[in-house]
């Protein structure tokens, strides 16, 4: 993690020791001597897939599993906590596109699920609009048979083959859709052989504006926080992507007006053992949850950006917890 100077270091509880002295209960967890309760954390809902079931956890509830016995990636609420959106994969592959998956979406209470696209193609990582349309925005790799994505968009009630195909259908190369604002328009990343460029999307003009980026570096996975003030992401270091190893969480300052991202701040360490990945953010942008396999197990680790400090949120550590993501607040 980056730290300002050594007094504010001497406040961090490393993950590492964390996860050697930190006992887990019901209510709470002991970091160290301090005893935090969850509450203290958080007191709204998150989504994860544990051990790829859709599941939502509560401070003052048991969890609640959603779907099982599939491979359910990436939940994502709707800004009004009824539904989730996710992907389902049918068949895993050595490259992304030799993947296969389809776009589901579920009531908040479990009833309700859908399969709105077909496996037939890659399809991944699905977030909401926040302008009040309710559409459920994707990602489709490969349609083309080579290395380019595309993004679409379809409704929760839609059927098979009504996605809408909103990316430039003359790009030919790689193209991301992060996070929608509530001004209709969308995050979306660009890759074209060694360049990475990042803009937001307005799809109905098919009008793309680039932000300025604080680094030349690509990042991935990226997250608007609810304010549209700032963004976190994961920075990739070593220039390719599919390689989660070496990237960092980071978060940084987003002038929507000025198109630009700055001041960026890594809050996880440079370590090539273990994985840290899909940041998302809580209501007040207070914390910043990912999850780490650090322990063996991946397990949801929450961000304090007031005092720098990381607490574990998963409270079972035999269950492995991916994707996490606050109710209402889609990614």
């Amino acid at each position: 993690m980056t730290r300002k100077n050594e007094a504010q270091k001497s406040q961090i509880v490393s993950r590492r020791a964390f996860l050697k002295t930190a006992v887990l209960g019901a209510t709470g967890l002991v970091i160290g001597r301090h005893w935090v309760p969850r509450r203290a954390v958080t007191n709204r809902r998150w989504a994860a897939s544990t051990d790829l079931n859709i599941t939502i956890y509560s401070t003052s509830e048991p969890a609640q599993r959603l779907t099982y016995s599939h491979n359910d990636f990436k939940p994502s609420w709707s800004p009004d906590g009824s539904m989730l959106t996710f992907f389902r994969a049918t068949r895993y592959g050595a490259d992304f596109k030799d993947w296969r998956s389809m776009i589901c979406v579920i009531n908040a209470d479990g009833t309700g699920f859908r399969e709105l696209t077909s496996a037939e193609y890659p399809n991944f990582n699905p977030t909401w609009t926040r302008d009040g349309s309710n559409r459920i925005i994707f990602n489709r790799f490969s349609l083309h048979g080579d290395s380019r994505n595309q993004v679409y968009w379809i409704t929760p009630t839609a059927s098979k083959g009504d996605e809408e195909l909103i990316s430039d259908p003359d790009f030919l190369y790689f193209e991301w859709a992060n996070s929608g604002l509530r001004d209709g328009r969308i995050f979306v990343d660009r890759q074209a052989g060694a360049g990475f460029q990042s803009f937001l999307l307005t799809p109905d003009q098919g009008v793309y504006e680039e932000i300025e980026r604080p680094t030349r570096l690509p990042w991935h996975k990226l997250s608007v926080s609810p304010s549209e003030t700032k963004v976190a992401y994961m920075l990739d270091k070593d220039n390719n992507i599919p390689t989660y190893n070496d990237s960092v969480i980071c978060f940084a300052e987003f002038d929507i007006e000025a198109l630009r991202i700055h001041t960026p701040v890594q809050i996880t360490t440079d370590e090539l053992t273990y994985i840290q990945e899909y940041p998302a953010w809580n209501e007040n942008e207070s914390l910043i949850v990912y999850d780490s396999n650090e322990s063996g197990t991946y397990q949801v680790y929450a961000y304090q950006i007031a005092d720098g400090t990381t607490i574990r949120l998963s409270s079972n550590e035999n269950l492995s917890d991916q994707f996490a993501d606050f109710e209402g607040l889609p990614k």
